[in-house]
């Protein structure tokens, strides 16, 4: 089971005194460290994960207790069997939660970013994106973005998996995965984000075989 739930950024308020009663103490504090935007970004972000984690495993204790593992992935202190990923951009937050390993990202589509391919990008993705016509780079390219970070992410290797070390054939669909280091065992989603907002790019990774696509939940 796999589920994401995104919410606008700008519909929640840090200084909330109701919200923040929702979080732990720790959490409030690495929050509060933040600013603006980010801060308000991690505010939903942790929002999200409360209530994800209430409506798929609720005999959970509230409010959460997090720590990070030595790859710098975020997990649940009294429950490592539940998994979840955070990620914003923007003016969106998302959250998985699965019974897997998870990676979730999410992308704000800005034109003439692709260049960060040709740096960052296995050659097969550079020599597809290449193969594109100019008006469909923008959107591959950011398929492509979303997706390797949502891998990469479902690993909790972080830095040290560069996102050259493997490539994602977005050619048919699913996507499929080409990692030396892991093979097969994942499943790649692009769940369709365009409903909520066409200006973004989602992606979702999970460490299963053949994995049902998630469902997305939109909050308001």
């Amino acid at each position: 089971m796999t589920a994401i739930y995104a919410i606008p950024v700008s519909a929640v308020d840090p200084d909330d005194s109701a919200a923040r009663a929702r979080l732990s103490r720790e959490r409030l504090e690495q929050i509060d460290r933040r600013r603006d935007t980010a801060r308000r970004q991690g505010f939903a972000a942790s929002l999200l994960l409360e209530y994800a984690v209430a409506q798929h495993f609720p005999w959970v204790v509230h409010p959460l207790a997090l720590s990070i593992a030595d790859g710098g992935k975020p997990y649940l202190v009294s429950e490592p069997g539940v998994h979840f990923s955070l990620s914003h951009s923007g003016d969106w937050a998302v959250c998985a939660v699965s019974d897997h390993p998870v990676g979730v990202d999410i992308e704000k589509c800005e034109q003439g970013r692709r260049d960060i391919a040709s740096r960052f990008f296995h050659r097969e993705e550079v020599r597809y994106l290449n193969t594109l016509l100019p008006s469909m780079r923008d959107k591959a390219f950011y398929q492509l973005w979303t997706l390797k970070e949502s891998f990469v992410k479902s690993t909790g290797h972080g830095l040290d998996l560069p996102l050259r070390s493997f490539w994602i054939d977005i050619r048919r669909m699913p996507p499929k995965l080409d990692c030396d280091e892991f093979r097969g065992g994942y499943s790649l989603f692009l769940p369709d984000f365009s409903a909520a907002d066409s200006d973004y790019c989602l992606a979702v990774c999970v460490e299963q075989a053949g994995a049902e696509a998630p469902a997305v939940h939109i909050m308001k």
